[in-house]
């Protein structure tokens, strides 16, 4: 989540308490509630919220922790990154280059659609690379969570004009950065 999805995270919370009478709220707990979630989709915490009403198996408010348990653990990146290699590895060994899949996981689905294009790796990739492969997607996987999770590149004068000027190799140019 982002600082964006704090508005939405605050009304989930306060709906959620809604369901547990007497619960109350500051907001440095709804700061921290934010924080200790923030590796989560806001979709993620909406759903797991969810879940907790419609089964009412506690008796107050719960706790972040619970949140997580309903959302499946608290699986750590590189637990993500390897259950998902695992699914790529699954799906070639059970239909081969001749089925192409369809990952649920965005991170997945970007890597095997831009840095191993399904197809054309599934056709080549031998056996004895593929433990490699293994320890590369998790590199790349993580890289890639932690990427996304950075805001942009910082406004450097001249990078604009540099961006621009890519592709136009053949022409003078001056770049000031």
């Amino acid at each position: 989540m982002d600082k964006q999805d704090l508005k939405r995270f605050t009304e989930i919370m306060m709906a959620v308490a809604e369901n547990y009478p007497g619960t109350t709220f500051t907001s440095n707990g709804l700061k921290l509630r934010f924080e200790a979630l923030k590796e989560f989709s806001i979709d993620q915490v909406s759903e797991a919220a969810v879940k907790l009403i419609r089964t009412h198996k506690y008796n107050s408010m719960p706790t972040t922790a619970d949140i997580i348990d309903t959302m499946g653990g608290g699986v750590s990146v590189k637990d993500r990154a390897e259950i998902e290699a695992g699914k790529v590895l699954g799906h070639l060994r059970r239909h081969g280059k001749g089925v192409i899949p369809e990952f649920e996981d965005p991170v997945t689905r970007h890597l095997m659609s831009t840095r191993w294009r399904y197809c054309s790796w599934a056709a080549y990739v031998i056996e004895a690379d593929l433990k490699w492969w293994y320890k590369d997607f998790i590199r790349a996987y993580q890289a890639h969570t932690a990427g996304s999770k950075m805001t942009c590149l910082p406004n450097l004068p001249g990078l604009n004009q540099l961006a621009g000027q890519i592709g136009h190799w053949g022409k003078e140019a001056t770049y000031a950065i």
